[in-house]
């Protein structure tokens, strides 16, 4: 496949610094204009409280041990049963004993606590360039996070029965990382004050490591939203659309969103996982079997295109690619 980045696939909207915002609140005039892009339409439709209900009852994500999945002689069975679980009926797992080093994850907390403590000026000389879709990253913490998301995939494969696992862990190969900063938001507990629009990743797996103890995260389960805690260093993974694509649906991506805390600030740091450029997502026919695909084949730089002409809202880019 062909590693090169093709141009003209699109980039990122330019917004106004939230943080700088959220610093000038006092001083500036938050018109409904500038405010605009943060605030659902339409009020009392979907519940973005901090404490929103859950639905029936207060599920947690499942639990992954990296650690045991890969020892095979040592309880391997077991975990990946629950890996499988996990994607067939969650979407979302927490992937603990990952085997990144935890000077790493904690030097990446700093870094990122770091940056955002930045002035303002600092931080845009770090910005992201005119049609793209990400800044600057940081080595270390990206390459760890890069192999533990392929030997997830490898596992995904061997689970699923899919004989080569390149055909699912080449969904690793290419990686972009984001830096989330969610400043206090006093107005948060108004059901119409954004944090992330509900949706689903666009992308292949996602692995998400949160920088402090600020809840934010929350999933679309049972007709409600249920809120992800994470574990001390542990990973939040889940499931995107182009697992369920090549899985043909039998790994679902879902719903999630963010809101924001009335007191305190949240961050975050996302890693995304796709394909080369140059490569096809499709079903794959050992999933597929004697069904039929329920979505087509599209090439990777098409796909791209895509998902950046899309907006963030709900299942958008999933609805696309199914097939009528």
């Amino acid at each position: 496949m062909d590693d090169a980045k093709p141009r003209h696939l699109g980039g990122s909207l330019p917004v106004p610094n939230v943080q700088d915002l959220a610093a000038r609140r006092d001083e500036l005039t938050l018109t409904p204009t500038l405010l605009d892009r943060y605030v659902r339409p339409q009020p009392n439709t979907v519940d973005l409280r901090p404490d929103a209900p859950a639905g029936e009852e207060q599920e947690q994500v499942p639990i992954v041990d990296l650690g045991r999945l890969l020892d095979l002689a040592g309880g391997g069975e077991e975990e990946a049963a629950r890996l499988r679980s996990a994607c067939e009926k969650w979407g979302f797992f927490q992937v603990v004993n990952h085997g990144i080093p935890e000077e790493t994850v904690e030097e990446m907390k700093r870094n990122v606590m770091g940056f955002f403590a930045l002035p303002l000026a600092e931080k845009a000389a770090l910005a992201q360039e005119p049609g793209e879709i990400e800044g600057n990253c940081l080595a270390n913490y990206s390459v760890e996070v890069q192999r533990v998301a392929g030997e997830l995939l490898r596992a995904m494969a061997e689970n699923l029965g899919v004989r080569d696992h390149s055909d699912m862990t080449r969904l690793a190969a290419s990686q972009a990382v984001r830096m989330n900063y969610y400043p206090p938001c006093p107005e948060a507990h108004v059901d119409r004050v954004l944090g992330l629009s509900p949706h689903s990743d666009a992308v292949a797996l996602t692995l998400l490591l949160q920088v402090c103890p600020v809840p934010g995260l929350q999933i679309n389960r049972n007709a409600g939203w249920v809120p992800v805690m994470p574990l001390p260093s542990a990973l939040v993974v889940n499931v995107g659309d182009v697992v369920e694509v090549l899985t043909n649906g039998k790994y679902k991506s879902v719903e999630h969103r963010a809101v924001d805390n009335a007191r305190e600030h949240r961050m975050s740091i996302t890693a995304f996982h796709s394909a080369k450029f140059g490569g096809t997502y499709g079903p794959l026919e050992e999933v597929v079997g004697d069904e039929e695909a329920r979505y087509r084949t599209i090439n990777v730089n098409e796909y791209t295109k895509l998902m950046l002409s899309g907006k963030l809202d709900g299942k958008n880019i999933i609805d696309a690619m199914k097939i009528n």
